[in-house]
């Protein structure tokens, strides 16, 4: 126990539906339980963060297939026109969602 670097517990007890409503509200937050209840105790902001992760997700997949359609053009093998603009739209699209999900949780 010397090693951790928050070594007091706190014990709470909860109704049934209490504890039903912390789950869910956990779940939502994206959060571990400890994390969301520090920060709800400490009055810190909670913010779910899910739909990011799912846009870096797919953002690091258009990055790889532009680097994919560069090595190529590297190489001298020109991709089909079809192909760059795929991904252009691709980018776009995800550049929108980004810009909305910022929107919403800034």
């Amino acid at each position: 126990m010397a090693n951790r670097t928050a070594p007091v517990q706190i014990k709470i007890r909860l109704t049934e539906e209490e504890a039903q409503q912390l789950k869910v509200k956990i779940a939502e937050s994206g959060l571990t339980q400890q994390e969301y209840i520090k920060r709800c105790a400490l009055g810190r902001k909670i913010q779910n963060t899910e739909g990011a992760k799912l846009l870096v997700t797919e953002i690091k997949r258009v990055g790889n297939n532009l680097n994919q359609i560069a090595k190529h053009m590297n190489e001298g093998n020109y991709p089909r026109l079809s192909i760059v603009e795929d991904n252009q739209k691709e980018l776009k699209n995800l550049w929108q969602q980004l810009r909305q999900f910022l929107q919403k949780h800034h």
